[in-house]
């Protein structure tokens, strides 16, 4: 069994609080486990911990979060944030086993990646995320991205083709 990626390039650093505690609306109780380095207090800490993670991976800086779920579009479960940040932008990473996306019959199957790519379309535009690949671990290989969502408007039909294919 694989992992499926989904990675926000170029995230704005400014827009993270907004995203993870508004958007995403992450809380202590979701999360299994994380791990963040405050270069500050030059210590590792917990999400529970973090008031500010813009503030946490300023001037740079990474950390990863572990998920019981999260809804992106549809609910996927045991999902991994991996956040990388250098000054003023970086990339986000949500890594999560295959089978959350192509688990049930080819309709549910369709409608989940519908669902998801839609929903991705949606937060590309109002955080101005650069680009957005999806495919299986590791999708910064073009080897084995299956979609990437850029500046051109995306035909939703063929970009969930491309992931179910």
């Amino acid at each position: 069994m694989e992992n499926l990626e989904i990675i926000f390039e170029n995230f704005r650093k400014d827009q993270l609080d907004k995203f993870v505690f508004d958007e995403l609306k992450i809380n202590s109780y979701e999360v299994k486990s994380s791990h963040f380095f405050d270069s500050n207090r030059q210590e590792d800490i917990e999400f529970h911990q973090i008031k500010s993670i813009e503030e946490l991976l300023s001037p740079v800086g990474t950390g990863n979060v572990l998920l019981e779920q999260i809804e992106i579009g549809s609910i996927l479960n045991d999902v991994m944030i991996i956040f990388s940040f250098d000054n003023d932008s970086g990339d986000i990473t949500f890594n999560f086993s295959e089978s959350e996306l192509f688990e049930g019959n080819v309709s549910e199957i369709k409608l989940k990646a519908m669902k998801i790519v839609e929903s991705l379309i949606s937060l590309k535009d109002k955080y101005d995320i650069t680009k957005i690949r999806i495919g299986f671990e590791p999708a910064t290989d073009d080897d084995s991205c299956l979609v990437e969502i850029g500046t051109e408007k995306v035909d939703l039909e063929r970009a969930v083709g491309q992931i179910l294919s």
